[in-house]
């Protein structure tokens, strides 16, 4: 697939970033983190584009390493003001902590900064797959409205469909006893930035769904 054509899906994340600028400041406040985890990929989709035309990859990777723990800082925030950890904040900073402390272990010791870490990546994928799974579990449990109307629906199963097919990615970069061939892994990017686009589709609708802020939330 063209770069120039992988680079126009991806820009798919700009639709929830526009509706949540546009509802920021009437939406419930514990979605904040999302709303910035969205305007954090689209900025990093944009570094992606300029570093590769420029011939600087190395800094994108960089950039990728970095962007996976805020990446899950900001989901693990979403979980928590949802409650996922009973509202315990010595939990999600605990969480936090121990998930830093593996990722910042990964790239001194195994891999590096400019290198893919592609251990976290699977780490932190899993775990944002099974927050997902314990959240659908409590809404089909606790919630009464429809679960089309939910936006923690449509964020988790963009998570469960986003985060299994990378889990797959960055398997086929852990080379041991099988050596992808070169058509495998084109196949499994093509895959990638469709289910990609699908994902941020999905984020744009669960945006348009977020409700309203009430009178008293707080971000913890």
């Amino acid at each position: 697939m063209d770069s120039t054509v992988r680079f126009i899906l991806s820009l798919s994340i700009g639709f929830a970033v526009i509706i949540g600028i546009v509802r920021f400041r009437r939406i419930d406040p514990s979605y904040y983190p999302f709303i910035f985890n969205c305007i954090a990929a689209l900025f990093v989709e944009l570094l992606n584009r300029v570093w590769n035309v420029t011939g600087h990859p190395k800094a994108f990777t960089f950039v990728l390493n970095v962007f996976s723990y805020v990446d899950f800082f900001f989901f693990l925030w979403l979980f928590h003001n949802w409650g996922l950890f009973n509202r315990k904040k010595s939990t999600f900073i605990a969480i936090a902590s121990v998930f830093f402390v593996i990722w910042l272990a990964t790239n001194i010791v195994i891999v590096s900064f400019i290198k893919n870490n592609l251990y976290f990546f699977i780490l932190y994928s899993f775990a944002l797959i099974f927050f997902s799974v314990n959240t659908f579990n409590r809404m089909v449990v606790h919630e009464r409205t429809s679960i089309y109307k939910n936006p923690k629906f449509w964020i988790c199963l963009g998570i469960i469909i986003f985060y299994s097919f990378f889990i797959v990615w960055s398997s086929t970069g852990i080379t041991f006893m099988y050596v992808p061939s070169r058509e495998f892994r084109r196949g499994l990017q093509a895959i990638m930035v469709y289910s990609n686009l699908l994902v941020n589709l999905l984020y744009a609708v669960a945006v348009i769904w977020i409700p309203r802020k009430k009178n008293f939330t707080s971000l913890f």
